[in-house]
């Protein structure tokens, strides 16, 4: 290893010199370069149970390339290329040496065609594969990506800007021998115009996104998702009379996604086409008062929701709310501003929709208040009552409160908030939702410079009427610091459902027809502290612990992470060294490996070098 730093460094630092020399001789002063980096070398050793143990002479570096040619405006670039970098010897957050480059070239910036180039690449890097609520599953592996973008942003025609966007990522979760991987590529495309008052606007968008979850999460054996999708739209807005305003917009979205697990037992192909429309306007016949008429059609419903669940990435999670699903809307209302912290609102909406094979209606009237002044010089306040009733019969009162908080007492500085909902409606009119979120802050000063915080919250949502769907979550952190003092710690605990996305697992929104559900149940904690006993000298040292139980179709497990990090740096001018040490620990019960562990330390010194 230490033989390929070598290599890896020198390379560098000739790929540099011919830089330099291709400037001055060939471009001349048309190309102007600053070039920089921080290298590392020092003694470094590892040791665990899924890796062989090594130890020898380090080197690593953290560099910057940026510069101009002829004219910043016509073409600029950046580059970060790093190499062997970890937590033990820089400030990345890698437990292993990552290494790789980020770079971008924009071209033509001070004219009507400007562009952008960037590219990436990463290896042995540090990931993560997410649990709602939970800090992340922690893995291995390598990605990189290129994007390429162009305007064309010409006075009095229609501007019009494109881009496309590739990459892939894979990883290994620690602790199991399974893999996570991605790609995607992504092509948008976007223009506005102004004609006779009239703000247009168009877009489209084509996606495809391909990824592979582990069979711990699934329950189903390795599970794959390939999903493909395009949309497009336009729009408009103009100003009418009595100071309002109009907008139309029209959006069709197409998707197929399939989801097939190795074993069989579970899979999956959602196609649906959608096609949305809505419109509305505003005026404002006082400054005081302001009214507003809407309205929304909505041809797949289920498509609808699947676009809104996957933010356009399709997720294997479907929604199934029977054949020929539809939704109408149009609403209105007016707001009126009291006083200058005083304000109310009323509106209605008649909902028509189609789906489980049956046609529902509803009519939602409500009515809010707003108190931003602070009543007793502590709360302000919002309220609404909704009342609610269907053609099936069914008559529900709802409420929507929320209570802000804030007040000094002597050195105390104490805020919160809280939020409450009752029967809310959802998107589906037969549907209504339940939440309540809260929060505390406590702040002081104490002896000169030391002070201290503490922060508390949490949140509990479900659906009504659909038994299992609740989620709820609380957390608390405090810290204590000053200037060469600093300490932190977190707790927190979360369970509920997630659905399986692209990037992980995340909490379910308030819609009945979803399958494929995870069941989690997590507690994390940790702390950390930093000191500066000199203004040279700085120690510091962090703990993260997060246990899981996790039940994905048959298959539960029991998951466990453990990190430990502690670091030296000591700076003069700039010359540092630098000591640092990591534990890390990560169990997964369904995977039949023992936990994966690790121990790696470092102790070097460091150097910033201007090479031009």
């Amino acid at each position: 290893m230490r033989y390929k730093a070598a290599r890896f460094i020198l390379g560098i630092g000739v790929l540099m010199a011919t830089a330099i020399a291709s400037a001055q001789v060939t471009v001349g002063e048309n190309l102007k370069l600053n070039a920089g980096g921080l290298f590392t070398a020092g003694y470094a050793g590892d040791y665990g149970n899924e890796i062989p143990s090594s130890h020898g002479l380090n080197f690593g570096l953290n560099g910057t390339i940026d510069g101009s040619y002829y004219n910043p405006s016509f073409l600029n670039f950046n580059a970060t290329p790093y190499f062997n970098q970890d937590s033990n010897n820089s400030s990345f957050r890698s437990l292993t040496g990552a290494s790789g480059i980020d770079s971008t070239v924009n071209l033509f910036g001070g004219s009507h065609y400007p562009g952008t180039v960037s590219y990436r690449y990463d290896t042995n890097s540090t990931g993560t594969f997410g649990l709602a609520g939970q800090p992340d599953f922690t893995t291995h592996g390598r990605g990189q990506g290129i994007s390429i973008g162009w305007s064309a942003l010409v006075p009095d025609y229609p501007t019009l800007s494109v881009s496309y966007e590739k990459g892939t990522g894979s990883g290994t979760v620690y602790g199991t021998n399974e893999e996570t991987s991605s790609s995607n590529q992504i092509f948008n495309a976007r223009s506005t115009y102004t004609v006779q008052g009239f703000r247009l606007n168009g877009y489209y968008n084509h996606t495809n996104f391909d990824s592979k979850f582990p069979e711990f999460l699934t329950g189903q054996g390795e599970s794959v998702s390939n999903s493909a999708g395009h949309d497009f739209g336009a729009g408009a807005t103009h100003d009418l009379p009595i100071n309002g305003s109009f907008y139309a917009n029209f959006d069709r979205a197409t998707s197929n996604s399939d989801y097939f697990s190795t074993q069989g037992q579970n899979s999956n192909n959602s196609n649906y086409t959608d096609n949305i429309q809505n419109a509305g306007a505003s005026f404002h016949p006082t400054t005081k008062l302001g009214l507003f008429v809407n309205e929304n059609y909505t041809s797949n419903l289920a498509g609808y929701l699947s676009q809104n669940l996957s933010g356009g990435t399709g997720i294997p999670a479907a929604v199934n709310l029977g054949s020929g699903s539809h939704s109408y809307t149009v609403g209105g209302g007016a707001n009126y501003q009291i006083t200058n912290f005083l304000s109310t609102q009323a509106q209605a909406t008649y909902y028509d929709q189609y789906y489980f094979g049956k046609s529902y209606t509803g009519t939602f009237v409500s009515g809010t208040v707003n108190y931003s002044r602070r009543l007793l010089n502590m709360f302000s306040f919002s309220a609404s009552v909704i009342e609610s009733a269907n053609g099936q019969g069914t008559n529900n009162v709802g409420f929507i409160g929320n209570v802000n908080y804030s007040h000094r007492f002597g050195a105390w500085q104490t805020s919160g908030n809280f939020s409450y909902a009752q029967n809310v409606q959802s998107i589906l009119v037969t549907y209504t939702t339940s939440y309540y979120n809260y929060s505390a802050n406590v702040h002081r000063r104490l002896i000169r410079s030391l002070q201290w915080t503490g922060a508390f919250n949490g949140t509990h949502s479900g659906l009504n009427n659909q038994p299992g769907s609740s989620n709820h979550s609380e957390g608390f952190s405090t810290s204590l610091g000053s200037r060469t003092l600093n300490v932190t710690g977190n707790y927190t605990q979360a369970s509920g459902i997630s659905i399986l996305g692209v990037n992980g697992f995340q909490p379910p929104p308030p819609t009945p027809g979803l399958t494929d559900f995870i069941t989690f149940n997590g507690t994390s904690y940790g702390g950390g502290i930093s000191a500066t006993p000199h203004r040279r000298l700085v120690l510091s040292a962090t703990y993260t612990r997060a246990y899981s139980d996790t039940l994905g179709g048959t298959i539960p497990s029991h998951n466990n992470t453990e990190i430990f990090n502690s670091q030296l740096q000591y700076h003069l001018r700039r010359i540092g060294v630098q000591a640092g040490f990591t534990r890390f620990i990560q169990g997964i019960s369904a995977s039949g490996a023992p936990p994966a562990n690790s121990n790696a330390y470092f102790v070097g010194i460091s150097r910033w070098f201007d090479f031009f």
